[in-house]
């Protein structure tokens, strides 16, 4: 398994490749941007969501286990990740599971995007760029010394 360090620092890697594309993304993006293929845009939005799909897969499959193990010191090799987003939810490291879990959902409906229509895709795009800071936020939290 990765050392702490080596993930928070593929996780920086991803967030600045998010903020890129988010800087590339008109604002506010909205229905008309859908309305003819726009190459750029869609290599724009594909970079987003590869970006945004892989940063969420890294945190909660390895990031929040490292952490756990490395600086908390809990036992979490073969917990189920629900546990150890209690777990960090508990030390104030997550604010919430269940933002946790509405971030998952959120990656799944961009890694599925061809099924959402462009009103639904738009909407799912705002809330991503959204929790692009919230995960920001939960790298940084991380990434602080701390005793235990």
């Amino acid at each position: 398994m990765r050392r702490l360090a080596e993930l928070l620092q593929a996780c920086d890697l991803h967030l600045q490749a998010l903020r890129e594309a988010m800087g590339r993304c008109p604002q506010p993006l909205t229905e008309a941007h859908f309305a003819r293929r726009q190459p750029e845009l869609i290599a724009t939005l594909d970079q987003f969501a590869y970006r945004f799909t892989k940063l969420q897969d890294v945190m909660s499959a390895k990031l929040f286990r490292q952490y756990a193990l490395e600086v908390l010191h809990e036992p979490v090799e073969s917990a189920p990740i629900i546990d150890i987003l209690n777990l960090l939810e508990r030390y104030g490291l997550l604010p919430s599971v269940v933002r946790w879990q509405e971030i998952r959902e959120i990656r799944n409906q961009i890694t599925h995007e061809y099924q959402l229509s462009p009103a639904e895709l738009v909407v799912t795009l705002r809330i991503a760029f959204d929790m692009v800071a919230e995960m920001a936020a939960v790298i940084t939290s991380l990434s602080q010394p701390r005793t235990v």
